[in-house]
């Protein structure tokens, strides 16, 4: 009988162990970025070439993870699309006005999504700390938003390590100069990114889709064959 126990409570902990990696699994966040990301070529044609949106940006640097980079700039990406937002509703109700602020409205829930997907509650002490890393910036439309489909190529370069690593910089890291000059448009650069564009976006989801079902089906196979060997076991 203390065989037949002992047996038990081992096919029941390996029952726990494999199962685990499935909860995990099915707890990711998925990919937030919705096909609305298309419509930014139109948005950008209605609004003026001059036309300025501010962004508080932190500029590319070799002491700031990518992942802890992205924490940075996407609470200000939803704050620059929100005032701009606000903007449009304030306007009377125009074809052009209604079509502008329906596409920025679908940026914004994705900024959004995207910002619940990098569980910001986890890092906001780690944002709090380093203000000092911003600059103010005011961009053209086209650079915005070219900045803004760079900021998703990141997210999804590193979308699998956001909830796995906490983002703690050196005391070392360095502070971007401000430029006195009064320049209109403060250019940065970026984290590098995949080569992929967001107009290849099936490729990727299919592939990272297939290797996801894979693991499931493997997990479910390894679940269902366990108890029968555990019974097999402790038959004999």
């Amino acid at each position: 009988v203390s065989t037949k126990q002992t047996w038990i409570i081992a096919c029941f902990c390996l029952q726990l162990l494999l199962l685990n990696p499935l909860v995990k699994a099915q707890s990711s966040c998925g990919n937030p970025v919705t096909d609305d990301v298309n419509d930014i070529a139109k948005l950008v044609g209605n609004l003026p070439n001059d036309y300025m949106i501010t962004l508080k940006y932190v500029p590319k640097m070799d002491s700031l993870p990518n992942h802890c980079w992205l924490h940075l700039m996407v609470p200000e990406f939803s704050r620059s699309l929100h005032n701009l937002l606000q903007k449009f509703s304030d306007i009377p109700d125009m074809a052009d006005v209604l079509s502008n602020y329906s596409i920025i409205n679908n940026l914004t829930r994705i900024i959004n999504d995207l910002m619940a997907c990098l569980a910001f509650d986890k890092n906001k002490d780690f944002v709090k700390e380093n203000g000092h890393l911003y600059e103010e910036g005011r961009f053209v439309p086209e650079e915005f938003f070219r900045h803004f489909n760079s900021t998703i190529e990141v997210y999804k370069e590193f979308a699998d390590v956001l909830d796995q690593n906490d983002c703690i910089l050196p005391s070392t890291v360095e502070t971007p100069e401000n430029d006195s000059g009064g320049a209109v448009t403060n250019p940065f650069l970026f984290p590098p990114v995949a080569a992929s564009s967001l107009r290849n976006d099936s490729l990727g989801t299919g592939t990272a889709t297939g290797t996801a079902t894979n693991s499931k089906y493997q997990g479910v196979a390894l679940r269902e064959v366990s108890p029968a060997l555990c019974l097999l076991a402790g038959w004999f």
